[in-house]
């Protein structure tokens, strides 16, 4: 199974209930097709970028899915029918994942907000990572430009 970021927009004047219900709705399908929904992120209101179907500003949802491909191409047809769609992205994400992983870090990160961590900020610092990582991006293009003139 695969893990994809899909993020739809709905119109910001569809009422919230019709927008939790929309939430469910596909939530189920996922899961009906043997998926994992591992969280649904509401972003709220947002001003587009530019127009849609006569819209300047929308609700943008996230839904963090685990899934085989077949239902994630349902999903997406699914979001060419409703009328309330305004746009979708699906973005897949590298690598496998295992149910049971998944529902690991589905568990952790109940317990995280249950234990009230969620607004504490992590002990690891993060900038020695963003050092880390820049100095990885430099070694890696040094060594493209060093084979690109031999």
């Amino acid at each position: 199974m695969r893990r994809y970021d899909i993020i739809f927009i709905v119109p910001v004047d569809l009422p919230e209930d019709e927008i939790s219900a929309m939430c469910e709705r596909y939530s189920t399908f996922i899961t009906d097709h043997q998926g994992i929904v591992v969280k649904i992120d509401r972003w709220g209101k947002r001003k587009l970028a530019y127009e849609i179907k006569k819209q300047r500003r929308g609700y943008y949802l996230l839904f963090d899915v685990v899934s085989d491909h077949a239902a994630i191409t349902e999903i997406e047809r699914n979001f060419k029918i409703d009328e309330r769609i305004l746009k979708y992205l699906t973005v897949r994400r590298d690598g496998t994942f295992t149910r049971e992983a998944i529902e690991k870090e589905i568990a952790d990160a109940a317990k995280k907000a249950e234990g009230g961590d969620a607004g504490k900020p992590s002990a690891e610092p993060i900038a020695p990572k963003m050092v880390i990582l820049a100095a990885a991006a430099q070694e890696a293009a040094a060594k493209t430009v060093e084979e690109g003139v031999k």
